[in-house]
């Protein structure tokens, strides 16, 4: 992702190398920095730091022109990954898959290859559409090629989801052994790498009917995913922990949780994935409370 330069903004470090120059100074002239493109690329992180994913895809498709108007393949590498990862939050995964072959065109006919992000985000669209044998192709291209630590743990991450889509518990289980977090020195890993292994373990402890195992890793998650403002992700992962109370067979606490859930998503706007929780929440063994909470939350879901 494109982020302004530290220091001084675009106009404060043009009017201080003009100041220079006009006192007779030898410092170089610094080349116009694209505003519009950089400030475009800060809006739409904001707008999905704040869980605003439309609006993000709206700042980004703007970016993406832009960088398409400056002719800069790096940054049309950029915008383009950062629209499609928007489109991804947005729900829209056809639109991110299209944005990604879009961008690997526009690479190509600059005579750039494509990137191992760029390859995850569209292992992670094939995946949300279903197609788990291309997707897990693309996510293992992307584990092999990535330099970056963070791109490949978050593809074996991806793998692990998509074998867990397939009902493939030893590829499950391969993705959850593959994924390295860093130990030792001052530097812990990363909550987002945190979340994703303890999602990975809770999923493949659900595999193996282990409820108390897969509790503790979900509810890890949807710790960990609170702290990164990834609701979506605790969403989720709180639909696990609930499928794993199931297992246990404490219908009262999965009816909880599935109510977390399901306020949480139809909070964010996710009305597909809020009411089917909050008609989990309703279950039998639910308490009086609790699937009284869903039903009343489900009809302000519905009438809006």
């Amino acid at each position: 992702m494109i982020t302004p330069a530290p220091g001084l903004p675009a106009l404060g470090l043009l009017a201080l190398a003009l100041a220079l120059a006009g006192c007779g100074g030898h410092a170089p002239a610094l080349p116009p920095e694209d505003t519009a493109l950089h400030q475009a690329a800060h809006s739409g992180r904001q707008a999905l730091e704040f869980d605003h994913p439309q609006q993000a895809v709206q700042q980004y498709r703007h970016g993406f022109d832009l960088a398409l108007a400056r002719n800069d393949a790096g940054a049309i590498g950029d915008l383009g990954y950062d629209l499609a990862t928007a489109q991804l939050a947005a729900a829209d995964p056809g639109g991110a898959l299209a944005t990604v072959q879009r961008t690997r065109i526009e690479l190509a006919a600059r005579d750039r290859p494509g990137f191992a992000e760029l390859d995850l985000v569209q292992a992670a669209t094939l995946h949300r559409l279903g197609d788990e044998g291309l997707a897990d192709g693309w996510a293992r291209h992307a584990q092999a090629t990535a330099s970056d630590p963070a791109t490949v743990a978050r593809a074996s991450y991806v793998r692990g989801i998509v074998a867990d889509a397939r009902g493939d518990t030893p590829g499950l289980a391969a993705a959850l052994s593959m994924f390295q977090l860093p130990t030792g020195g001052k530097h812990q890993p990363a909550p987002e790498w945190r979340a994703d292994r303890a999602e990975l373990a809770a999923r493949l402890a659900l595999r193996r009917n282990d409820a108390t195992d897969a509790a503790a890793s979900a509810l890890a998650a949807a710790d960990l995913r609170r702290e990164t403002l990834d609701y979506a992700g605790m969403a989720q992962a709180l639909v696990l922990a609930a499928r794993a109370r199931q297992l246990q067979g404490n219908a009262s606490q999965a009816a909880d949780l599935y109510l977390q859930a399901g306020e949480s998503a139809a909070a964010r706007g996710d009305k597909a994935n809020g009411r089917a929780w909050l008609k989990q929440a309703t279950m039998p063994g639910a308490s009086l409370a609790t699937a009284g909470a869903a039903r009343q939350r489900l009809a302000h879901v519905a009438g809006t």
